[in-house]
């Protein structure tokens, strides 16, 4: 097995010392550490070339979002992946760090006697992670995987079949991301106005405080208002509601309108909030009225979700893998022929803007040109 070198950076020893006993179990990962000096964390990148880099960012004032721009701008091909407490400063560091590139993050306890007893938190994130990551750097040839992947595979973009999709008005949208979906969400939500004739419900999986400052940041930054959702809201137009974490999030009926139900549910593929909970919810309530959208992300949730959205003739689009950090969601919602469309994030928000009621406004035909169909034969 092919070795994968992880370089730590963090000034902390117990969670130095915590995280290389839980990597050095498993014979792949080869461990070092930089933590004295970080000026001379770039001489260190040169000289180990790492395949990953864990980098501790207790706080938006820590200067490890420094070091972490110096990495991205020296070596933008190398996942970088933070290390925060899950606490509210961890939250906004973790949420800036997301903004500025890096891959994901991984919590610890903001106490530093507890870290003595954080193994078990950590193993559950450090090792699907970072073997994730390992593989999404190593994807070389994506159009080629992209291809290889739909249910008729192709050898060139070039014989895909470019017909428009029958299309019509969807009344709600329903979101879900992973590895790779903070970064989606800010560009996609940046471009939405505050008129939309819809509603967005958005699940990222974030820990809880995460989502809640993930929501007034984007609030902050988009035209469009966001919130973090609560139990009962009424979903109206021109809002984006984000699942709260350790939360089940759906979309239910009631006396007052269609609402977003929150709840302390089971979890579903390991997620709470889980995309399959909010996307199966949404198909029940809307039928062919959904729109759901799958992020860059990994593993399985959402997938059958999607299922339900499309069996209740609703739309799928899935963010292209070639602009997604982690692939494998939208490649997987490809191959088991779920949608005919794959966009960037900044063709996602137009794609949203068509088939909600804007269609045919000014707004709308002003950004048309930039939408490009991406529609695969199937």
């Amino acid at each position: 097995m092919e070795t994968i070198k992880v370089l730590i950076i963090d000034k902390n020893i117990l969670v130095r010392r915590a995280i290389t006993t839980i990597l050095q179990k498993q014979k792949q990962f080869h461990v070092f550490w930089s933590h004295e000096d970080f000026d001379n964390v770039e001489t260190m990148v040169r000289s180990k070339q790492p395949d990953i880099v864990l980098l501790s960012i207790d706080n938006i004032e820590d200067e490890g979002l420094d070091v972490l721009q110096k990495i991205n701008a020296e070596f933008n091909s190398l996942p970088v992946i933070v290390i925060s407490p899950r606490n509210e400063e961890g939250a906004r560091a973790a949420i800036t760090a997301l903004r500025l590139g890096a891959i994901d993050f991984i919590t610890k306890p903001d106490s530093k006697n507890l870290i003595l007893f954080a193994e078990r938190h950590l193993k559950k994130r450090l090792d699907p992670l970072l073997n994730a990551v390992y593989k999404i750097r190593e994807r070389q040839d994506m159009d080629h995987l992209m291809l290889e992947t739909l249910t008729q595979p192709q050898k060139s973009f070039g014989n895909l079949n470019t017909d428009k999709i029958d299309q019509h008005p969807a009344e709600i949208v329903v979101m879900g991301g992973c590895t790779g979906g903070v970064q989606a969400l800010f560009s996609i939500l940046n471009q939405l106005p505050e008129d939309l004739a819809m509603p967005v419900v958005v699940v990222q999986h974030l820990p809880r405080t995460y989502t809640g400052y993930l929501a007034t940041c984007l609030d902050s930054y988009c035209n469009i208002a966001v919130r973090e959702a609560q139990n009962g809201d009424k979903l109206e137009t021109g809002a984006v509601y984000i699942a709260p974490g350790g939360y089940q999030c759906e979309v239910k009926q009631s006396p007052a309108g269609i609402v977003a139900s929150v709840h302390r549910g089971p979890r579903e593929n390991n997620m709470r909030p889980s995309i399959d909970v909010l996307f199966r919810s949404t198909a029940k309530i809307y039928g062919s009225k959904a729109l759901g959208i799958l992020l860059s992300g990994c593993g399985i949730d959402g997938l059958s979700g999607a299922e339900q959205v499309k069996k209740h003739s609703g739309q799928i689009i899935v963010q292209d893998p070639r602009s997604s950090i982690a692939p494998d969601l939208a490649l997987s919602a490809i191959s088991r022929g779920l949608t005919k469309t794959c966009c960037t994030p900044q063709n996602i928000a137009q794609q949203i803007i068509k088939y909600s009621s804007l269609v045919g406004s000014d707004y709308y035909e002003g950004q048309e040109k930039d939408v490009i169909n991406t529609n695969f034969l199937f």
